[in-house]
Formats: structure tokens, C-alpha cells, sequence
């Protein structure tokens, strides 16, 4: 679906950039639904609480009205997430973007704790690791000291640069899973596309460009392995439920 490829990918590249920084996998997304009539989800066994689901929608919500006025050529207004379209309800469309963000982030984090990158792969956590970081810049800035980056910043973009820092880890990891690549491999990658550096207009030969070519190549398999994750992850949850939180919570 054009909606959930998109949208993961611009919110990422959007908070990266404000900073300073759906999910792979086809088809709809609700897998295996409780008849409770309170909100419950979890992926793969892991409970999504409502503080972290509304914070999966906020990360998707601006993308996914975008992506749906620009897909059904439709103006944003007072009932535009409650309008039926070809792919369901606007607040169903941004339910299925929150879930594949949630799916992702999942992947990500259960990826580098079991690498040992973070001790504790939950969102919780990630909400402790930032209220420290943020500790640690305030009493910085108290004291005089310099502070790199920003001296605070929102949880979202916390989070969105920590997936980055996690997979940048991964990659540099050559002994990991997918990260020792052979000759013909890097050659392959090499020849797949041009190498352009600086303003040189000539094709770099693979020397020249074999730091940036196993780059992009360890890139690309660590996404690969994110994506598996996130293909194989198993959403369990109310599904009326959790809809009827989503357009409850809204912006309006």
C-alpha cells in the first residue's frame, strides 16, 4: 500500500532534519484481535501502551494526511479523518500507518537489544534513556558547560535519532548478521548504479568508491533485516478498539 511505504520513510527524514534527524510489508495490518471492548494492542507478545500508541500516531498522523490528500486528491477539513476512501476510513489509514511504525520500532529496538546495543529494548526505556539525556544537558547548560546538539528536544526526535545512532552501530559491526560482505557482492552493488563524488562528472572507479559502496551495501541489508522483522512481527490486539481510541485522539 502507497500510504504505509511512504510514510515511515518521510517521517524519518523530517524529524532528522528538523533536529538538527509503512512499514515493509504489504498487506492491512490487524493480524489477531481480543473481543475486549477496552484498548489493548501488543506486538509480538509486547503490550503497546496508550502513551506509546498515541505517540506511534503522532509520528505518522501529518504524513498520512498528506499522503491521502495527495493519493485521493482530497482537502483537508473538519471530517477528513472520518471520510471513507478506497483504502478505508482516514482514521483507519492512520491507525494501519501508526501500527507499521509501531511494528518498526519494534524491530529496531528487540534488533539492537539482542546485540546488546541497549539493555532494554521497550519504549519505557527509550522514555528513561531520554529524561536522562535531557538530565544531563539541563545540568550542563547549568553549569556553563558545552552541550552538543540541541540542549533539549522533543521524545519523537529523541527517539527517531537513537533508531538512527542503533542502526549506524549495527552496520559498523562487521561480525553481525549480514555485515561481512564478500567481493562479489560489494562488486555487484558496485555496478549497480554510478558512483559521483564531489564534482567530479566521471564514474569513480571501485577503489575510489569502495568505502561509500559497502556503505550503502550494509545499509541496505540491515534495512532488509528490519523489514523480515517487521513482516514476521505478530500484532495482536482489539481492533474496534484500538480504532475507536485512534479517532478519539485526533487532532482536530
Amino acid at each position: 500500500m502507497k500510504i504505509r511505504e511512504n510514510v515511515k520513510k518521510k517521517y524519518l527524514l523530517a524529524v532528522f532534519a528538523g533536529a538538527v534527524i509503512l512499514a515493509a510489508g504489504g498487506t492491512a495490518a490487524w493480524l489477531l484481535w481480543k473481543g475486549s471492548s477496552d484498548f489493548y494492542l501488543s506486538i509480538n507478545g509486547s503490550e503497546v501502551s496508550q502513551e506509546e500508541y498515541l505517540a506511534a500516531v503522532d509520528a505518522v498522523e501529518y504524513d498520512t494526511k498528506m499522503e491521502i490528500q495527495e493519493e485521493y486528491d482530497t482537502p483537508y477539513g473538519e471530517d477528513f479523518w472520518e471520510k471513507e476512501y478506497p483504502d478505508g476510513y482516514g482514521y483507519e489509514i492512520l491507525a494501519e500507518n501508526a501500527e507499521g511504525w509501531l511494528k518498526y520500532t519494534h524491530a529496531v529496538y528487540s534488533l539492537a537489544e539482542k546485540y546488546g546495543d541497549i539493555d532494554d529494548g521497550s519504549y519505557e526505556a527509550a522514555v528513561k534513556r531520554w529524561e536522562a539525556d535531557q538530565e544531563s544537558r539541563a545540568e550542563k547548560t547549568a553549569k556553563g558547560e558545552v552541550v552538543y546538539g540541541l540542549r533539549e528536544y522533543p521524545l519523537d526526535v529523541y527517539i527517531s535519532y537513537e533508531i538512527s545512532m542503533l542502526k549506524e552501530t549495527y552496520c559498523n559491526d562487521y561480525d553481525r548478521e549480514g555485515m561481512d560482505l564478500t567481493e562479489e557482492e560489494i562488486q555487484e552493488h558496485y555496478e549497480s548504479r554510478e558512483w559521483i563524488f564531489d564534482e567530479s562528472e566521471e564514474n569513480a572507479d571501485l577503489e575510489t568508491a569502495r568505502i561509500a559502496v559497502e556503505r550503502e551495501l550494509r545499509e541496505q541489508k540491515y534495512d532488509e533485516i528490519i523489514a523480515q522483522k517487521e513482516q514476521d512481527s505478530q500484532v495482536d490486539g482489539d481492533r474496534d478498539a484500538v480504532l475507536r481510541f485512534t479517532l478519539k485522539n485526533i487532532s482536530k
